[in-house]
């Protein structure tokens, strides 16, 4: 994002982006045709590009393909000018120098492609896709661009600093905002900056907008990029990665991590993972139905009972992560639905309420009452998916939470003693760990 392009409050000195759009800086204009992959958009929704190669002589597995999707998911022309956007054998983003350092430069690269997009006022999209030798030479530039940005958290152009903060970060994949203060207060300019290795190619990207007024609207924005770029990503791996199959399997997660590991009283099993069916299903007891099954591709279960502590965990893999998505929401209106029976002046009301673990998640309580009072026994559920995995623990105890504010506490220490497992879960996600 080139100074020029900002609305400045008055007085404010102009600052400089880290992944800039060439179009915009006089580097070298990636509308022009001169170098175009003849990849120019489609005049449909998207600019997803179809390529008419011209023959080569050089050999192919050292060239990025002409009908690679770089443009995926942007707009078919600019929306400044009306121009096609268009991919070139140039950069999409400029050199990026953070504290004097180069974070990436095209050196050492095979082949280079490059897409611009320049909307209307406050909108400016660049995206680079370099090829390297092998996997380890992407991996190696993909360092460099981390060490950079772990050097320079923030620097100071025209007395306005640039603030990069790390705000995801797997295996091959980490992304930045980088954000502009000036006297103390941030303006709403936002940068989304992702650099992405898969195999031997790199790719970088960088989305400008109006996206930093809040931290709800930062959240939106790199949400928005991370949609935005997975075509890309995913076509990625079709350019020569030779690396074995790192495809997660749920009975590489830690599922007991976090509970008792000490002796039990006699007769009790103590920790048993995995085992094919648990002893007593949480749904059974606190719903007096069987709750929905989905269709995982594969589930791996544990259990854990002492004399008054009976502990269950269930991790579900799905096919991808809309269908782990709607598996949760089908659970929630479950639970949410369950009735409060009662037996001999005995009570169990059912609480369900959203939570903040993980990607998605929600909790169940099952309390017990008597005669309106508040009596021992309690169940409890939290529902937590990360990507595609989605984790089902339980714990039964001699306890009581018999009001809201002792269901949420319950939530909460199932969260902490779990979290060994929902950070292992981060491999069901498209950046992995």
């Amino acid at each position: 994002m080139n100074a020029g392009h900002r609305r400045l409050a008055p007085g404010l000195a102009a600052a400089t982006a880290v992944l800039v759009p060439l179009a915009l800086t006089g580097c070298g204009d990636a509308r022009t045709d001169d170098t175009t992959r003849d990849q120019g958009a489609d005049r449909s929704a998207t600019a997803t590009a179809v390529a008419e190669s011209a023959p080569t002589s050089e050999d192919a597995a050292a060239r990025l393909p002409d009908d690679f999707p770089l443009a995926a998911a942007l707009p078919a022309t600019n929306g400044d000018d009306g121009t096609p956007v268009r991919v070139t054998d140039r950069p999409g983003t400029d050199g990026v120098e953070l504290c004097g350092d180069q974070a990436w430069t095209p050196d050492e690269t095979l082949d280079v492609a490059g897409v611009t997009y320049a909307g209307e006022a406050e909108d400016f999209r660049g995206r680079t896709l370099a090829l390297y030798a092998d996997d380890a030479a992407a991996a190696a530039a993909l360092d460099r661009a981390r060490d950079a940005f772990a050097a320079c958290p923030a620097g100071t152009v025209g007395g306005t600093d640039q603030v990069y903060e790390e705000v995801a970060s797997g295996r091959g994949a980490v992304t930045y905002t980088h954000r502009y203060r000036y006297q103390g207060s941030f303006d709403t300019g936002l940068e989304v900056i992702q650099v992405v290795q898969v195999g031997p190619a790199l790719y970088l990207a960088s989305y400008y907008g109006e996206g930093g007024g809040s931290p709800a609207t930062i959240a939106s924005s790199v949400e928005e990029a991370r949609r935005s770029s997975r075509p890309v990503v995913e076509a990625m791996s079709d350019l020569g990665a030779d690396t074995p199959d790192t495809t997660p399997e749920a009975a590489d997660v830690p599922l007991a991590a976090g509970w008792p590991t000490g002796p039990v009283e006699a007769g009790s099993a103590g920790v048993e993972v995995p085992v094919d069916e648990l002893d007593a299903s949480f749904a059974d007891h606190a719903c007096d139905a069987p709750a929905p099954a989905g269709d995982p591709t594969e589930v791996v279960r544990g259990q854990f009972s002492d004399v008054e502590t009976y502990l269950t965990r269930e991790l579900l893999t799905f096919a991808n992560a809309d269908a782990a998505v709607a598996h949760v929401a089908g659970l929630r209106d479950f639970y949410a639905a369950c009735p409060t029976r009662t037996v001999d002046g005995f009570s169990h009301p059912v609480r369900t309420f959203d939570t903040a673990v993980g990607g998605q998640s929600f909790a169940v309580v099952r309390s017990t009452e008597h005669d309106a009072h508040p009596a021992i026994g309690v169940s409890a559920l939290q529902v937590v998916r990360v990507g595609s995995a989605v984790l089902l623990d339980t714990v039964s105890t001699e306890g009581s939470a018999s009001d809201e504010a002792a269901a949420h506490a319950l939530a909460d220490a199932m969260a902490e003693e779990s979290g060994d497992v929902v950070a292992a879960m981060c491999a069901f996600t498209e950046a992995g760990c």
